[in-house]
Protein backbone atom coordinates (compact mmCIF):
# COMPACT_ATOMS: atom_id res chain seq x y z
CA UNK A 1 0.00 0.00 0.00
CA UNK A 2 1.52 3.38 -0.97
CA UNK A 3 2.83 5.82 1.81
CA UNK A 4 0.34 8.63 2.15
CA UNK A 5 2.50 11.87 1.56
CA UNK A 6 1.82 14.11 4.77
CA UNK A 7 1.16 17.88 3.86
CA UNK A 8 3.14 20.27 5.20
CA UNK A 9 1.66 22.18 8.07
CA UNK A 10 1.93 25.40 6.54
CA UNK A 11 0.88 24.18 3.40
CA UNK A 12 -2.58 22.91 5.80
CA UNK A 13 -2.36 26.45 7.42
CA UNK A 14 -2.45 28.22 3.99
CA UNK A 15 -4.85 26.05 2.54
CA UNK A 16 -7.28 26.26 5.66
CA UNK A 17 -6.94 30.46 5.33
CA UNK A 18 -7.58 30.42 1.76
CA UNK A 19 -10.67 28.28 2.29
CA UNK A 20 -11.93 30.66 4.78
CA UNK A 21 -11.22 33.90 3.19
CA UNK A 22 -12.48 32.82 0.09
CA UNK A 23 -15.87 31.78 1.81
CA UNK A 24 -16.48 35.25 3.58
CA UNK A 25 -15.82 37.04 0.36
CA UNK A 26 -18.84 34.97 -1.25
CA UNK A 27 -20.73 35.17 1.76
CA UNK A 28 -20.32 39.00 1.78
CA UNK A 29 -21.52 38.95 -1.83
CA UNK A 30 -24.32 36.79 -1.66
CA UNK A 31 -25.63 37.70 1.37
CA UNK A 32 -24.13 40.78 2.38
CA UNK A 33 -21.99 42.41 5.50
CA UNK A 34 -24.60 41.81 8.30
CA UNK A 35 -25.92 38.10 7.51
CA UNK A 36 -21.69 37.29 7.20
CA UNK A 37 -20.88 35.72 10.17
CA UNK A 38 -18.24 33.53 11.81
CA UNK A 39 -20.50 30.89 11.99
CA UNK A 40 -22.35 31.35 8.82
CA UNK A 41 -18.53 31.13 7.29
CA UNK A 42 -17.86 27.99 9.12
CA UNK A 43 -20.39 26.20 7.77
CA UNK A 44 -19.89 27.63 4.11
CA UNK A 45 -16.70 25.67 4.45
CA UNK A 46 -17.36 22.79 6.57
CA UNK A 47 -14.82 23.49 8.95
CA UNK A 48 -15.10 23.98 13.03
CA UNK A 49 -15.74 26.83 14.56
CA UNK A 50 -12.68 26.57 16.97
CA UNK A 51 -10.63 26.05 13.77
CA UNK A 52 -11.88 29.44 12.24
CA UNK A 53 -11.42 31.41 15.61
CA UNK A 54 -7.70 29.72 15.97
CA UNK A 55 -7.12 31.59 12.58
CA UNK A 56 -9.27 34.88 13.12
CA UNK A 57 -10.40 35.51 16.51
CA UNK A 58 -13.31 38.15 14.90
CA UNK A 59 -15.17 38.94 12.81
CA UNK A 60 -13.52 42.15 11.98
CA UNK A 61 -10.09 40.22 11.61
CA UNK A 62 -11.62 37.77 9.30
CA UNK A 63 -13.64 40.85 7.32
CA UNK A 64 -10.60 42.61 6.38
CA UNK A 65 -8.46 39.38 6.23
CA UNK A 66 -10.65 38.67 3.36
CA UNK A 67 -10.81 41.67 1.63
CA UNK A 68 -6.75 42.26 1.88
CA UNK A 69 -6.04 38.88 0.31
CA UNK A 70 -8.31 40.12 -2.57
CA UNK A 71 -6.89 42.66 -2.68
CA UNK A 72 -3.67 41.03 -3.00
CA UNK A 73 -4.01 38.69 -5.99
CA UNK A 74 -6.17 41.49 -7.38
CA UNK A 75 -2.91 43.40 -7.36
CA UNK A 76 -0.38 41.16 -8.63
CA UNK A 77 -3.08 40.13 -11.77
CA UNK A 78 -3.50 43.89 -12.10
CA UNK A 79 0.39 44.51 -12.24
CA UNK A 80 1.07 41.92 -14.59
CA UNK A 81 -1.68 42.58 -17.27
CA UNK A 82 -1.36 46.18 -17.13
CA UNK A 83 2.40 45.67 -18.09
CA UNK A 84 1.73 43.06 -20.81
CA UNK A 85 -0.73 45.34 -22.65
CA UNK A 86 1.21 48.36 -21.97
CA UNK A 87 4.46 46.06 -23.53
CA UNK A 88 2.23 44.77 -26.99
CA UNK A 89 1.95 48.69 -27.52
CA UNK A 90 -1.82 49.11 -25.71
CA UNK A 91 -2.25 52.95 -24.76
CA UNK A 92 -1.38 53.38 -21.02
CA UNK A 93 -3.95 55.64 -19.97
CA UNK A 94 -6.95 54.26 -21.53
CA UNK A 95 -5.61 50.59 -20.77
CA UNK A 96 -5.13 51.74 -16.88
CA UNK A 97 -9.07 52.66 -17.01
CA UNK A 98 -10.44 49.83 -18.81
CA UNK A 99 -9.04 47.36 -16.38
CA UNK A 100 -9.38 49.49 -13.35
CA UNK A 101 -13.57 49.37 -14.51
CA UNK A 102 -13.07 45.72 -15.00
CA UNK A 103 -12.60 45.30 -11.32
CA UNK A 104 -15.20 47.43 -9.97
CA UNK A 105 -17.59 46.20 -11.88
CA UNK A 106 -17.04 42.72 -11.10
CA UNK A 107 -19.19 41.51 -8.12
CA UNK A 108 -16.00 40.53 -5.90
CA UNK A 109 -16.16 44.29 -5.65
CA UNK A 110 -19.63 44.32 -4.08
CA UNK A 111 -17.99 42.67 -1.08
CA UNK A 112 -15.61 45.82 -0.46
CA UNK A 113 -18.51 47.77 -0.68
CA UNK A 114 -20.39 46.00 1.99
CA UNK A 115 -17.47 46.59 4.37
CA UNK A 116 -17.37 50.17 3.58
CA UNK A 117 -20.95 50.79 4.39
CA UNK A 118 -20.33 49.01 7.65
CA UNK A 119 -17.19 50.62 8.65
CA UNK A 120 -19.14 54.31 8.23
CA UNK A 121 -20.11 53.10 11.81
CA UNK A 122 -17.18 50.74 13.46
CA UNK A 123 -14.30 53.46 14.07
CA UNK A 124 -11.84 50.18 13.75
CA UNK A 125 -13.27 49.13 11.05
CA UNK A 126 -12.83 52.12 9.33
CA UNK A 127 -8.92 52.56 10.22
CA UNK A 128 -7.88 49.39 9.00
CA UNK A 129 -9.94 50.16 5.65
CA UNK A 130 -8.28 53.24 5.41
CA UNK A 131 -4.99 50.72 5.24
CA UNK A 132 -6.14 48.92 3.01
CA UNK A 133 -7.34 51.10 0.21
CA UNK A 134 -3.77 53.67 0.73
CA UNK A 135 -1.93 50.16 0.26
CA UNK A 136 -4.06 49.18 -2.55
CA UNK A 137 -3.87 53.12 -4.24
CA UNK A 138 -0.08 52.77 -4.16
CA UNK A 139 0.07 49.99 -5.70
CA UNK A 140 -1.98 51.07 -8.83
CA UNK A 141 -0.25 54.25 -8.66
CA UNK A 142 3.42 52.69 -8.31
CA UNK A 143 2.27 50.70 -11.54
CA UNK A 144 0.80 53.52 -13.44
CA UNK A 145 4.29 55.32 -12.60
CA UNK A 146 6.71 52.62 -13.73
CA UNK A 147 4.73 52.26 -16.95
CA UNK A 148 4.21 55.57 -18.06
CA UNK A 149 6.49 57.77 -16.66
CA UNK A 150 4.26 59.58 -15.31
CA UNK A 151 4.55 60.74 -11.70
CA UNK A 152 4.27 64.00 -8.98
CA UNK A 153 1.03 65.22 -7.71
CA UNK A 154 -0.79 66.04 -10.61
CA UNK A 155 -0.43 62.15 -11.49
CA UNK A 156 -1.86 61.45 -8.26
CA UNK A 157 -4.34 63.49 -7.73
CA UNK A 158 -5.77 62.21 -11.53
CA UNK A 159 -5.26 59.03 -10.77
CA UNK A 160 -7.18 59.25 -7.16
CA UNK A 161 -10.04 60.99 -9.37
CA UNK A 162 -10.23 58.26 -11.37
CA UNK A 163 -10.76 55.73 -8.78
CA UNK A 164 -13.29 58.09 -6.91
CA UNK A 165 -15.18 58.39 -10.44
CA UNK A 166 -14.83 54.25 -10.63
CA UNK A 167 -16.56 54.13 -6.99
CA UNK A 168 -19.70 56.25 -8.36
CA UNK A 169 -19.69 54.21 -10.91
CA UNK A 170 -20.07 50.81 -9.53
CA UNK A 171 -22.50 52.11 -7.13
CA UNK A 172 -24.58 53.68 -9.79
CA UNK A 173 -24.71 50.18 -11.27
CA UNK A 174 -27.10 49.35 -8.63
CA UNK A 175 -29.78 51.53 -9.76
CA UNK A 176 -29.33 51.11 -13.67
CA UNK A 177 -27.99 48.52 -15.97
CA UNK A 178 -26.68 50.45 -18.89
CA UNK A 179 -23.49 48.89 -20.26
CA UNK A 180 -23.75 51.29 -23.25
CA UNK A 181 -24.22 54.38 -20.99
CA UNK A 182 -21.11 53.42 -18.87
CA UNK A 183 -18.88 52.69 -21.64
CA UNK A 184 -19.84 55.96 -23.13
CA UNK A 185 -18.53 57.64 -19.79
CA UNK A 186 -15.63 55.84 -19.33
CA UNK A 187 -14.56 56.85 -22.89
CA UNK A 188 -15.33 60.54 -21.87
CA UNK A 189 -13.36 60.24 -18.66
CA UNK A 190 -10.29 58.58 -21.00
CA UNK A 191 -10.36 62.43 -23.00
CA UNK A 192 -10.23 64.31 -20.09
CA UNK A 193 -7.55 62.12 -17.85
CA UNK A 194 -5.09 62.55 -21.26
CA UNK A 195 -5.99 66.12 -21.06
CA UNK A 196 -5.42 66.44 -17.06
CA UNK A 197 -2.31 64.54 -17.66
CA UNK A 198 -0.69 66.16 -20.60
CA UNK A 199 -1.62 69.33 -18.80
Amino acid sequence: MAKRERVPQAERRRLTRGKLLDATIESLIEIGYSRTTTVEVSERTGLSRGTQLHHFPSKEDLLVAAIEHLADERSKEFEAEFKARVDRGDEPVDTMVDMLWVMFSDPIYWAAIELMVAARTDPELLKRLEEFERSLGSRIYAAFKELTGRQGREAKVSLEMTLYFMRGLAMERIFRQNEAHYTQLLNRWKTQLRQLLDA
